[in-house]
């Protein structure tokens, strides 16, 4: 969960696919909103292009939950995903904002959508907003918990998920930090950006000032967490299957747990453990081959 707009990610956080919601008709509503703030960064021709695939769709609308696929524009992406959360307006009146089912159906089926694309990452703003809509931190936190549920559902189907990462967005400090607390279990913050090292100021040698005092010997450092080759870590996100309490594994077997991410076997224990080093650079023991 980031502090950035959807639409504008910099170029050290592109994705393959930014996701927006919007009307039935691919209409974009007037004034202040998500479809306003989409049209500025993606370009003026974002309407013409949502109406051209639409000419392809066989009904004048898409279906609520119906997703179209769209050129990217100027948005650092590989392409941009339209899915359909409310009706057209009506007479000039816009309609209600989605409700929370809908918008965590709408997020499961961007994700059914982009896996079977081979996309790796993927950017939400808060989706459902509108006349009515909930707090921008709440549609958040339902982006967040909609996404682990589908992770959890593909892996207990045994399917892969191909989706690394999903960067949950919102420019607003203020709400990213209130939507954090209330899925502090589910997100975390991405590492802050790299920034040119500064150049280091000369060490100034202290001696010891007279009568045989000298400094004090400094502490040893703690020494540093072991952590996964990235290479090996690369391969593994390919090819690691999801954690099975029933396989009898081996040191150097990799697979991916619901929980902690993918790991490596480091060693078996004599009560019949599996120790086991994760992307987090925390080991851990699980239980195997029962």
């Amino acid at each position: 969960m980031i502090q950035a707009s959807a639409y504008e990610l910099p170029t050290s956080r592109r994705v393959g696919v930014v996701a927006h919601d919007g009307a039935t008709d691919t209409r974009l509503w007037p004034g202040p909103g998500a479809d306003r703030e989409l049209l500025s960064q993606y370009g003026n021709d974002l309407q013409s292009n949502l109406e051209r695939e639409l000419d392809k769709v066989p009904d004048e609308e898409l279906p609520i939950g119906g997703l179209m696929r769209l050129h990217p524009g100027r948005l650092h992406c590989d392409f941009l995903v339209w899915i359909a959360t409310r009706p057209p307006e009506d007479a000039g009146r816009q309609a209600q904002a989605p409700d929370r089912a809908t918008i965590e159906t709408a997020v499961r089926s961007v994700l059914d959508f982009v896996a079977e694309r081979h996309v790796i990452r993927v950017a939400f703003p808060a989706l459902g907003a509108g006349p009515g809509a909930l707090e921008d931190a709440e549609r958040l936190a339902i982006v967040a918990r909609a996404c682990s549920q589908w992770y959890e559902q593909r892996f207990a189907s045994g399917k892969s998920t191909g989706i690394e990462e999903v960067l949950i967005c919102d420019p607003r400090l203020s709400v990213v930090t209130s939507a954090r607390r209330m899925v502090s279990q589910l997100v975390k913050a991405p590492p802050p950006e790299p920034r040119p090292a500064a150049t280091a100021a000369p060490k100034v040698e202290r001696r010891a000032s007279g009568g045989g005092g000298g400094s004090k010997p400094r502490a040893a450092a703690a020494p540093k967490k072991p952590r996964l080759d990235e290479n090996e870590l690369a391969r593994a996100r390919a090819t690691a299957k999801p954690w099975d309490r029933s396989v009898r594994y081996q040191p150097g077997d990799w697979f991916v747990h619901a929980k902690f991410g993918f790991g490596r076997v480091h060693e078996l224990t004599p009560e019949g453990f599996i120790v086991v080093l994760f992307e987090d650079g925390e080991t851990r023991k699980l239980v195997h081959a029962r």
